[in-house]
């Protein structure tokens, strides 16, 4: 092959790479915000200005394309948090540091899972699998927690990982308020604060209120 031919594939590679990203990102912004059922394979090829066949020439169907970018979601996910997930971590820190990014990021429409849980069986299995993944990391992470003595020792770690992956379905139930009287970002940053410091020892909740306390002197600046 001579270096034009490499050349020629390698950026025919790179387009179609880059072709499959586009897709990923604009059908899952649609997914997210209307629900899947409700998120046309034609609509996700009219707002790129493609056609729905070129879509197809890359996704088999709209369920692979799903689960690509609930795998997609997820690894960037893992790899934000990878670099907080050193031996020395504090378990607190990573917990506000999760609490930050989870903030920013939209809330989905309660579409977007029921129509997951009902029609799509191989991505509603993806997702359980990243819940049971999650759910066995949040008891090692609070055993470590207990370890560094940040999280109370009488902590029931069971019971406490069951409430945060249960505490999904509280976003779940505000996404149904037409317009409701709080933002996602205050609804999940008031919960978890003050989740994380009812199980948090007084070492803890030190490091908690300076975290607050700066917050608090940030937005003040913010506002003047």
């Amino acid at each position: 092959m001579s270096f034009l031919d490499y050349f020629c594939a390698f950026s025919i590679d790179r387009l179609q790479m880059e072709l499959h990203e586009r897709i990923i990102e604009k059908a899952g912004n649609l997914f997210i915000q209307y629900g899947v059922k409700n998120s046309s394979m034609d609509e996700i090829a009219t707002s790129l200005g493609i056609s729905k066949r070129t879509i197809y020439e890359i996704f088999r169907d709209k369920e692979e394309l799903l689960i690509s970018f609930l795998k997609k979601t997820r690894d960037e996910r893992n790899a934000y948090f990878a670099d907080y997930l050193c031996d020395e971590y504090n378990v607190i820190e990573v917990f506000l540091k999760i609490i930050e990014a989870q903030q920013n990021m939209p809330m989905a429409n309660v579409k977007f899972f029921e129509d997951i849980r009902k029609y799509y069986p191989r991505a509603a299995k993806l997702i359980q699998e990243e819940v049971d993944r999650n759910n066995a990391f949040l008891r090692k992470f609070l055993r470590k927690g207990i370890g560094q003595g940040f999280i109370r020792e009488n902590l029931n770690v069971d019971v406490t990982a069951f409430l945060v992956e249960d505490s999904t379905y509280t976003y779940i139930r505000a996404s149904y308020l037409e317009q409701p009287p709080f933002s996602f970002r205050e609804l999940f940053f008031t919960m978890m604060i003050n989740f994380i410091r009812g199980i948090s020892t007084e070492k803890g909740i030190r490091i908690i209120d300076e975290y607050l306390a700066n917050q608090e002197k940030k937005q003040i600046s913010q506002d003047e």
